[in-house]
């Protein structure tokens, strides 16, 4: 697999990859996602904050991308504010080599942990049991956060040591 910059080109294909989750509708990632591939197309984002695409072969098509930046108010920590890979490809680890690459530019870069929240929503176990797999704990749980009945989950990993 082979993960490098997302390019300014592909704002609508990453956008529909999000889609085709099932866990955002267009409008959804159009308002969390399109603002950040535009912020970051046009340079406005703060030093750091990367998006990576991933592909089967070189100029292939986008299989899974991710978001993720340094944390402004923190020492060396990272957060990870996306992680999206094509249904097909569930399980065929596209998100463990996108997950792995995060790890090793943010760990280059001197971060020493990885921090990412997400959904306590059945739709998301799957993500939540790949995070607890990959050396992910469970840090702490917001009841009620994202709305009534949903709670966001906080996962994070110390860089010390790993690989």
């Amino acid at each position: 697999m082979i993960i490098g910059p997302i390019q300014a080109h592909e704002r609508e294909v990453l956008l529909g990859l999000a889609v085709s989750t099932g866990l955002f509708t267009a409008e959804d990632a159009e308002a969390l996602l399109g603002g950040v591939l535009d912020s970051l197309a046009a340079g406005e984002l703060p030093e750091g904050h990367t998006a990576v695409a991933c592909r089967e072969f070189q100029d292939g098509p986008v299989i899974g991308w991710s978001y993720y930046s340094p944390d402004a108010y923190s020492e060396r920590v990272w957060n990870v504010w996306w992680i999206g890979v094509r249904p097909g490809h569930h399980g065929g680890g596209v998100g463990q080599a996108i997950l792995s690459n995060i790890e090793r530019d943010a760990a280059a870069l001197g971060a020493r942990v990885i921090v990412i929240e997400t959904s306590d929503q059945e739709a998301l176990a799957r993500a939540r049991n790949f995070y607890l797999k990959r050396g992910y704990e469970v840090r702490g749980r917001i009841p009620d956060f994202y709305a009534e009945g949903d709670s966001k989950v906080i996962f994070s990993r110390s860089l010390a040591g790993a690989a």
